[in-house]
C-alpha cells in the first residue's frame, strides 16, 4: 500500500513539475539594433521596453502583439513605425533607428 501510495505521489508530482513549465512558449523578446551608429547601452534600453507577445497570419497578413497591443506594418507604437512582420520577428524604426524583435532567441549550430 505504501509502495502504490508512494508511486501516486511522485507521478502527481512529476505532471505538476511538466506542467509548470510550458515549452512551446515564446521567450521575451529582445530588441536587437540594425544601425551601428547606436551605443549598446541606448539599444539595451529602447529594447527592454517593447514585449514582443506573438505574431499570427490574419487572412494572409502577418499582426504582432508588443506590449499588448495588436499591430500590423504600417502601424506605429510608441513613437516606432512598424515596418515589418514576418513569421518570426518585427522590424520597427524611429528616425535613423531600427530595432528587431524576435520571438525566439538565435540558436548556434555546428
Amino acid at each position: 500500500m505504501k509502495v502504490i501510495l508512494s508511486c501516486s505521489l511522485c507521478l502527481v508530482l512529476s505532471v505538476v513539475a511538466v506542467a509548470s513549465s510550458d515549452p512551446t512558449k515564446p521567450d521575451i523578446a529582445k530588441a536587437v539594433p540594425v544601425s551601428t551608429a547606436d551605443s549598446g547601452l541606448v539599444a539595451a534600453q529602447v529594447g527592454s521596453k517593447f514585449k514582443l507577445g506573438l505574431i499570427k497570419n490574419v487572412q494572409g497578413q502577418h499582426m504582432a502583439l508588443i506590449n499588448g497591443q495588436s499591430v500590423k506594418q504600417g502601424d506605429e507604437i510608441d513613437g516606432y513605425k512598424v515596418l515589418s512582420i514576418n513569421r518570426q520577428q518585427v522590424v520597427l524604426q524611429q528616425a535613423n533607428e531600427r530595432l528587431t524583435l524576435s520571438l525566439f532567441k538565435a540558436m548556434k549550430t555546428q
